[in-house]
């Protein structure tokens, strides 16, 4: 199953508290199966459904945040409730939440990783899954196809290229597996709009003495019809590689001390302050892809296993904007 060792997953970040509607879809897994979920959240009340990427039959949710702040959600219709989720850590600021899946009779359990996507499209545009399973090759895929009821180059390009990088990466898995060996992919939606569509597609390889995880993403332009580069977002020059360093080191060093902080508590002891930091800029490897988020710069690393959970960074957009092309795609996202 995808990052289960990190539990670096955005869940709700939504306040129990509010009065607005508010209306977001999440990405992930329940257990080893991919699912996508949209709630509504009016007060305390929330509704909606879920769907698992292999049946794409939505199965309706209805639920609440308790005193606590505790989100719990009931699955099914009328009197026929086949499980519930409940989620304990409903954290605004910091991208942790620990979720679990069961049968009403508390059966079952399940843990659940949601991630919320970045859909802004406002044409009849979607972006919905599609799945390739695999069973002798041990492989689960499930990747991104943008559908409208009129199709056009762009979104043909677009559904193009991801399906090529999909296809090539399961050919590369069949080429060097063994018969033990595990693979998936499944994806996050970093921006849906109406112009730029940016997706992360995120793979899991079990067959090694670790099993290892790699980012790779799709920047795309619908109103061009093409994949954007890096000139599409910053002025000339790679002056901006060095704000991105500055502040990847410094989030990584912060995120390293919630870290030992949330260890230290839950195993009844001081956290430890470390004589040096984790991570300088200097010592920061290039970039290994990147994309694009209606909150920042969304910026990847390759690190060993070790450091794996910091393999992803979201610098905000105020942080670079003296590299930013006044011309480039930037503005269109924000």
């Amino acid at each position: 199953m995808l990052r289960w060792t990190s539990l670096v997953l955005l869940f709700l970040s939504l306040a129990p508290s509010a009065l607005a509607q508010t209306i977001k879809t999440y990405r992930g897994s329940l257990g080893n199966k991919h699912i996508e979920m949209r709630l509504t959240v009016e007060g305390n009340k929330v509704t909606g459904s879920y769907f698992y990427d292999q049946f794409k039959q939505d199965i309706p949710l209805e639920g609440a945040f308790d005193s606590k702040g505790t989100l719990q959600l009931t699955e099914g219709k009328g009197k026929t409730k086949t499980g519930k989720f409940v989620c304990k850590n409903q954290l605004s600021t910091v991208e942790v939440s620990e979720c679990e899946w069961s049968r009403m009779d508390g059966t079952g359990q399940a843990f659940v990783f949601l991630t919320e996507q970045g859909i802004q499209f406002k044409e009849a545009i979607a972006l919905t899954p599609k799945v390739l399973n695999d069973r002798k090759l041990k492989a689960t895929v499930s990747y991104p196809q943008l559908t409208s009821q009129a199709s056009s180059p762009a979104i043909e390009g677009f559904n193009s290229l991801v399906e090529k990088l999909v296809q090539k990466s399961v050919k590369d898995f069949a080429e060097n597996r063994d018969s033990t060996s595990v693979f998936e992919i499944s994806y996050n939606v970093l921006l849906g709009s109406d112009n730029v569509v940016s997706v992360e597609l995120e793979e899991y390889f079990d067959g090694g003495a670790h099993p290892t995880e790699h980012f790779s993403t799709v920047n795309y332009s619908l109103k061009a019809n093409k994949q954007l580069t890096l000139a599409d977002v910053f002025r000339p020059g790679d002056e901006y590689k060095q704000a991105i360093a500055e502040f990847a080191a410094k989030d990584i060093n912060r995120r390293a001390d919630e870290i030992e902080r949330a260890d230290a508590q839950r195993e009844n002891r001081q956290p430890q302050k470390r004589d040096e930091q984790l991570m300088t800029d200097d010592q920061l490897p290039e970039m290994d892809t990147w994309g694009l988020s209606p909150k920042g710069f969304v910026v990847y690393f390759d690190f060993p296993h070790v450091m794996a959970v910091f393999d992803k960074t979201v610098v905000p957009y105020g942080v670079l904007a003296r590299h930013l092309s006044p011309t480039g795609v930037v503005p269109i996202v924000r």
